[in-house]
């Protein structure tokens, strides 16, 4: 099994604990990324993701905008760590056992030197060719929270931050159809939505989509507005380097699972961790 060194992103986006709300949605946004690692004088202090503000915005009850919140009323400080000698195998088994999406990697003197995430641990994985193949059906999840397109925005939120999950799955009413799908990529761009009364306040615009709506349509918003409606699924009975490739391939977090076109389940990075960590 080879090294951390390996699968590691040297590259880490980074900010300062005074950075704010606004200024780490951008850093996202412009890199692709779910997660900005908190530093001063380059040595790790804290972690904020997409999570942490979709949390904190839901929770937090002041009129203060992106502009006014920073990173360390929000960060993470529980930080996870290794060096570039750490096994693949057991950086994946310590995401599982501390419930984390990121080790970061460091030297002897707690300079950082990179990061691994599940999407670096998943694009190795996909692109390897192991011996004992798990199939999706193995780690898939069955219980599914799902909304209707006709749903708040607000809903969303609410069921991401409740059950502690990433995405959510957009069904049709009849025959419980999948249509789309919301990730918390699609919740952070649209996070100004989340603090409707200062949103109304400033009297701007919103942009969701590509479309352009006055800020007092706010708080009609639906599932339907920002979901994904161009679906990339997996089969039950594949391979989960299968279900890895089509991760890394898109740049998902997680995949509709079908039997027969058939909902099913969904398959996550995390999924895929597990069965990372049983490797031998």
């Amino acid at each position: 099994m080879e090294n951390a060194e390996k699968i590691m992103t040297q590259k880490v986006i980074t900010c300062s604990p005074n950075d704010t709300f606004s200024q780490i949605q951008q850093l996202m946004v412009d890199n692709g990324i779910g997660r900005v690692v908190v530093v001063d004088e380059n040595r790790p202090v804290g972690i904020i993701t997409q999570k942490d503000i979709i949390n904190f915005l839901v929770a937090d009850k002041s009129l203060r905008g992106l502009e006014d919140i920073t990173a360390e009323e929000s960060m993470s400080t529980r930080l996870i760590t290794a060096t570039r000698n750490t096994s693949i195998s057991l950086v994946a088994r310590t995401m599982i056992d501390k419930g984390i999406s990121s080790v970061l990697i460091v030297d002897d003197g707690y300079r950082l030197e990179g990061i691994v995430t599940k999407a670096d641990i998943i694009k190795w994985y996909g692109a390897f060719h192991f011996e004992l193949a798990f199939k999706v059906k193995e780690f898939m999840t069955t219980k599914i929270v799902t909304v209707r397109p006709s749903q708040s925005v607000f809903l969303v939120a609410s069921l991401m931050s409740k059950h502690k999950i990433s995405r959510i799955l957009v069904v049709a009413s009849l025959e419980n159809k999948l249509v789309g799908i919301i990730t918390e990529a699609d919740m952070t761009v649209t996070s100004r939505l989340l603090k409707p009364a200062k949103v109304l306040e400033d009297e701007k615009p919103l942009v969701v989509k590509g479309a352009i709506a006055p800020p007092g349509s706010a708080h009609l918003l639906t599932a339907g507005d920002i979901m994904t409606s161009e679906l990339v699924t997996v089969d039950k009975n594949a391979n989960l380097t299968e279900a890895a490739q089509l991760m890394a391939k898109h740049k998902f977090s997680g995949l509709p699972v079908v039997e027969k076109e058939e909902l099913v389940g969904i398959i996550t990075k995390s999924d895929i961790i597990r069965g990372v960590a049983r490797q031998k």
